[in-house]
């Protein structure tokens, strides 16, 4: 794969999708195993840098403070806080797991009878379809409402 096809990929999924097309299983495993490879050696490079930075910057520092002639004490003294300690955290307490929460019954508040059969519904959530044809042919829901 070429370096502009890799940035491609990195762009977008449809362009991993369409190359990935011209791939077997097999060849993809690969890629994708040279590619994580690649990913932490670049890693590791970029973690190397960094603590090179930080080495020669505290010599930096270093070389500041005894040239100025101050200590690590002093510096505790300004900012007043002390050397970290390497400590252990503790845990906090595990909450107990509840279970799915259920809704409160709630009492019907309105009622239609259509043929034998009585509809109840609580007023909350979609209009059942039996109460839609009722208001939809000029009946008022005031008339359906349980005393």
């Amino acid at each position: 794969m070429a370096n502009n096809a890799l940035t491609s990929i990195a762009k977008s999924k449809a362009a991993a999708n369409r190359l990935a097309k011209t791939l077997t299983t097999a060849e993809l495993k690969k890629a994708i195993a040279n590619l994580q490879s690649a990913l932490n050696s670049v890693k590791k490079r970029e973690a190397d840098k960094a603590a090179k930075k930080q080495a020669a910057n505290l010599k930096k520092l270093k070389a500041m403070m005894s040239e100025m002639g101050l200590s690590a004490a002093d510096l505790r003294k300004v900012t007043g806080k002390r050397p970290a300690r390497k400590t252990t955290a503790k845990k906090a307490p595990a909450k107990a797991k509840r279970g799915p929460r259920k809704g409160k019954k709630v009492a019907p508040k309105y009622q239609i009878k259509v043929g034998k059969e009585t509809h109840k519904w609580t007023g909350r959530g979609r209009m059942p379809l039996v109460f839609k044809e009722f208001v939809a042919k000029g009946g008022s829901l005031d008339k359906c409402l349980i005393k």
